[in-house]
Formats: structure tokens, C-alpha cells, sequence
């Protein structure tokens, strides 16, 4: 497995990046046709875990500095940015993921990519000091490309 991320491999003066639109598509259809929606999240989600285990983000000890992390590591994908709230109405962070990767596929709603970006962040927060190991993000919009997620009670 491969630790560099969002690489691949490509012939000696080939600087054209590929476009993934169309492979993206066919592939989240595929998985739309042959798993049920829990098994196509888990599945999605742990691929956002993995994505962030190839771009660790180190400890910080405050939010602007791990939203800052953060938004460097998707500006170096071009995956977006990354706001981090406190929720007033409870112990919880609020994460808006704004130019979010989206590839609309029939008959799905929202972004079929949400749950990359689901296991995405909740990797990157698990790896931070004094995180809650076994605390899930819970998905509050998908609207096109912005992605709206909370962690905490």
C-alpha cells in the first residue's frame, strides 16, 4: 500500500492531469447497485480514514490550529476547506466542508462522497490529543459540495 497521497503513476512527460470524474461516477454507481447504504458508507468511510493516514495531521492544541492542519493538507488535494465551530447547543464541533469533491450519480441525494469525508475528518480529530476514540461524526447536510458534520453529543 502506498503511502503517497492522491499519487499515481504516469509516463515520463505526461503533466495532464486525469480527470476522475467519469471513474468516480461509474465507481460510486457500482457500489449504489451492489452494497446497501450501510455497507457502501463503511466502506466509503474507511477509505476517508485511509486518505488521512496518507496526509497525518500532527497533534495541535487548538481549534484554529487544527482547522489551519487541516485546510492545509485539503488545499494540497484541492479537496476544499474546512470550518470548525463550537455547537452552542452542546458539547460538540460542527465542521462545514466547503468546495467539497462531488460526483452526483442518479437517484442518489446529497453527496454521494459525504462518507469519505465523514472518515476523512473523524480520523484527522481521532489523532488529536485528548480525542474521544470511539466518537462517530453524525452527517447534518450534504448539499452539493458543502458538507456539513457534528461530533459529540
Amino acid at each position: 500500500m502506498s503511502d503517497k497521497p492522491f499519487t499515481i503513476d504516469r509516463p515520463a512527460g505526461d503533466s495532464a492531469a486525469p480527470s476522475w470524474e467519469g471513474f468516480l461516477r461509474a465507481l460510486l454507481e457500482i457500489l449504489e447497485q451492489h452494497l446497501d447504504p450501510l455497507e457502501r458508507s463503511v466502506l466509503l468511510r474507511a477509505i476517508g480514514a485511509r486518505l488521512a493516514a496518507t496526509l497525518p495531521v500532527p497533534p495541535q492544541d487548538t481549534l484554529e490550529g487544527l482547522e489551519t492542519r487541516m485546510n492545509e493538507r485539503l488545499a494540497s488535494t484541492r479537496w476544499g476547506t474546512v470550518s470548525i465551530e463550537l455547537d452552542a447547543n452542546g458539547p460538540a464541533l460542527v465542521l462545514t466542508h466547503a468546495r467539497a469533491p462531488n460526483v452526483p450519480i442518479t437517484g442518489a441525494e446529497g453527496n454521494p462522497l459525504s462518507p469519505v469525508l465523514e472518515g476523512l475528518h473523524a480520523a484527522w480529530i481521532a489523532s488529536q490529543p485528548g480525542a474521544e476514540p470511539d466518537l462517530a461524526p453524525v452527517l447534518v447536510s450534504a448539499n452539493g459540495s458543502e458538507v456539513v458534520l457534528r461530533y459529540g453529543a
